[in-house]
């Protein structure tokens, strides 16, 4: 079974994962499940490329633990190789950190403006940045990211809305 550390330093969902400045992922009660199995690959790598941001204003790292890999050169040369199982991890949170708004704001923006049309594949890389620019709470944050990038509901809903954006910014 898996277990999810308890504590309270556990942050509450959902999450703005920021990977290597240059991703944004959501993370809450769906897609945290997949964080919850882990490849025999995954759990020998570096574990610092992402930090992910609470409502509380804190800054998260998450580490994958289990008792069944054991990090030997045997098993690290298997999983780079021809073996690479997955196991049930357990998953532990540390907490780096605060952060202020505008701070997670310009790292979004970083990686809205090094994208290469994953989150931007909807709308114009402007028209997304002035919508997190925007944004005053995390809540709006999440909105945005989901409602331009992730959640996408009505395709054609937001592309006139892009539009018309476009047309009030060239006048």
């Amino acid at each position: 079974m898996t277990k999810t550390n308890q504590s309270s330093d556990t942050p509450i969902l959902p999450l703005i994962s920021i990977f290597k400045n240059r991703g944004v992922e959501i993370i809450n009660s769906e897609t945290i499940k997949y964080f919850k199995r882990s490849s025999a690959y995954s759990l020998i790598q570096d574990n610092n490329d992402s930090e992910m941001y609470s409502s509380e204003m804190n800054i998260w790292n998450l580490e994958q633990k289990t008792e069944k890999f054991k990090n030997t050169k045997w098993n690290i040369f298997l999983a780079k190789t021809i073996y690479n199982p997955s196991f049930e991890v357990n998953l532990v949170w540390e907490k780096k950190g605060i952060y202020k708004l505008t701070k997670l704001k310009t790292k979004i923006k970083n990686c809205i403006e090094k994208d290469d049309d994953i989150l931007t594949q909807y709308v114009e890389v402007d028209f997304l940045l002035h919508k997190v620019e925007k944004s005053s709470s995390f809540s709006e944050l999440i909105d945005a990211l989901n409602n331009y990038c992730f959640e996408i509901s009505d395709e054609e809903k937001i592309w006139k809305e892009n539009d018309e954006w476009n047309s009030k910014k060239c006048n």
